[in-house]
Parts: structure tokens; C-alpha cells; sequence
């Protein structure tokens, strides 16, 4: 097959974990089968056929070609929203140091497998996008963001600007990058969560997970304390009187 028989135009869309290179063997191991497992999740949950991606796994990080009849716009807008949604359900009982965090990017254009890998301006583009320092930068400055994503701008313009997404265009912040092979504006969102997480002030906890309650965790069952105040009329003969409520001594 020529080069004419294996043109093609996809969106491309790369997917990289945070931290990866600090996990030891095992550790790579299994981030590598839990970064598969909530892809997987993530697009079943919007009725995204994932099988159907040409993908080329590389560790912490993977590429797909996305067929064309499974629209730009769900890709951009519903496989990302419930991909935060999965990490958010995967982090919730785990310290902040052992959470998972993605950055992912896309770009469309020319992209076809070939024999080690993909070909392509548009597969070229994405990864330089993913791992370029605007998108790192906006991961670890967003503490409180599991997932951020970078789009090139014809992806912007075409997909969220032209509001075919859910999406508003003001939740995403432009950048102008200056790449060897992308020169021009890029846009990215930090989807945020509620809050900064923070680490748990109580006792220990098992590698990766935050207190629990009876550890005095964040959902710990609140203990109130009582005064009681006694009038006694007539003699008193008791020598001492012991009155102990919620674990309180009464002397």
C-alpha cells in the first residue's frame, strides 16, 4: 500500500500520565493498567467505541487515531468530562501524592499508521502539544485539576468556539506556542475540581489512602461533650458523687 492509499485526515488525541517516571516497575505496571482501564470506562460511558481507535500505547502515555464517525465533539466534550469524572471517583481515597493526573491534547489533520508508529503532521502536532511545556506547566499549577487539556486552535475554532460542545469557550485560556512544528495559538482547560486536596493531619493510613473515619479522618463522627450541673436539697450523705458522660471523668 502507497502512501496515496493510506492518506487519511483523524483526530488525534495523546494522553499522558503525571509522575509516571517515579513509580518503580511494578508501580509503572500497574498505572499503565489503570491509565487503560479508565480510558476504557471513560468512552464506554458515552457510548464511544475505543476499540475501534488505531492506538499506539507508549508506557505512561498513548496516542489514538479516532475513526470519523465518531464525532470531534464527543471526544472533546463527553469522553473528557467523564474521563475527569472516572479519576475523580479513581483518586477520592487516596492521598495527594498517589493521585493519578492526565494531560491530553488534540489536533486534526493528516495521520495514518505506518510501520512503527503513526504518520503525519497531525500525530506530530499532538505530541509536541502534550508534551510541551504550557500544557505542564498548566497541570502543575492547577492542583486542584485531575485532568488538563490542550487544544490546537483549529480544533478550538472548530469544535468549541463554533459551540458544538457544552463547553463555553471562556473556560478555556489561550497560548501562544512556539513550537518546531506548531507556531500559533492553543488553547487549554483545567477542569477543576472543588477544592485544593489536602493531606490528612490524623494518624497513618495505608500507602495511598487518605484516614478513615476512625482514624479521625475528614469523616469522622464529631464527639460532643456535656456539662451537668446538679442542685441537691437536704443532707447528702454520699462521699463521692461519679457522674461520666461521653468518656468524661465526673470528679
Amino acid at each position: 500500500m502507497n502512501d496515496k492509499d493510506r492518506f487519511a485526515r483523524h483526530l488525534v488525541i495523546g494522553v499522558d500520565a503525571k509522575g509516571y517516571s517515579s513509580h518503580d516497575a511494578v508501580g509503572q505496571d500497574e498505572l499503565q493498567q489503570i491509565l487503560l482501564g479508565l480510558l476504557d470506562r471513560a468512552a464506554a460511558a458515552v457510548d464511544l467505541d475505543r476499540s475501534r481507535w488505531t492506538r499506539q500505547p507508549q508506557g505512561d502515555c498513548e496516542f489514538s487515531l479516532v475513526p470519523p464517525d465518531q464525532p470531534e465533539p464527543r471526544i472533546v466534550d463527553d469522553f473528557v468530562r467523564e474521563l475527569d469524572a472516572a479519576l475523580d471517583r479513581h483518586n477520592h481515597s487516596r492521598l495527594p501524592e498517589f493521585r493519578l493526573r492526565l494531560r491530553v491534547a488534540a489536533h486534526f489533520g493528516v495521520a495514518y499508521p505506518s510501520d512503527t508508529g503513526f504518520a503525519g503532521q497531525a500525530a506530530v502536532v499532538t505530541a509536541r502539544l502534550l508534551n510541551s511545556a504550557e500544557l505542564k506547566a498548566a497541570l502543575a499549577d492547577t492542583p486542584e485539576a485531575d485532568v488538563v487539556l490542550m487544544l490546537s486552535d483549529r480544533v478550538y475554532t472548530d469544535v468549541v468556539a463554533n459551540r458544538h460542545v457544552s463547553t463555553r469557550p471562556s473556560e478555556f485560556g489561550r497560548v501562544e506556542m512556539a513550537l518546531a512544528d506548531y507556531t500559533g495559538p492553543a488553547w487549554i482547560r483545567r477542569l477543576r475540581r472543588s477544592g485544593p486536596p489536602t493531606r490528612q493531619a490524623a494518624g497513618p493510613a495505608a500507602p495511598g489512602l487518605r484516614p478513615s473515619a476512625a482514624e479521625g479522618g475528614p469523616h469522622a463522627p464529631a464527639i460532643h461533650h456535656s456539662d451537668v450541673q446538679n442542685t441537691f436539697h437536704g443532707p447528702v450523705t454520699a462521699e463521692v458523687i461519679g457522674i461520666n458522660l461521653a468518656g468524661r471523668d465526673g470528679r
